[in-house]
């Protein structure tokens, strides 16, 4: 699963979350550097949320929260949401 979607008016940067299912690999990049590179291999968090800020001049918080179910969550549907400033921006499901 990858999302993508650009935060910013006048200091454009593109945030990228990927998601691999199968083996748990995880990571956030932004305009192309890591924010958050990992291995998700088993967890107890129902919500993982992923906060962070993007820009320099022109500030925003990034939030994203990838959710999953307690059981057989490998199997099942996984929604991601990506809010900026607050504001839900981008979704999708792994």
């Amino acid at each position: 699963m990858k999302m993508s979607f650009d935060v910013g008016a006048e200091e454009r940067h593109t945030v990228v979350f990927s998601f691999n299912k199968f083996w748990g690999g995880l990571s956030i990049t932004v305009d192309g550097y890591d924010v958050v590179r990992t291995v998700k291999v088993a967890s107890a968090e129902l919500v993982k949320r992923y906060d962070f800020v993007v820009g320099v001049q022109e500030r925003h918080y990034v939030t994203i929260e990838h959710h999953r179910k307690l059981l057989f969550a490998g199997l099942r549907d996984q929604p991601v949401h990506a809010y900026v400033d607050g504001v839900l921006l981008a979704q999708g499901v792994a």
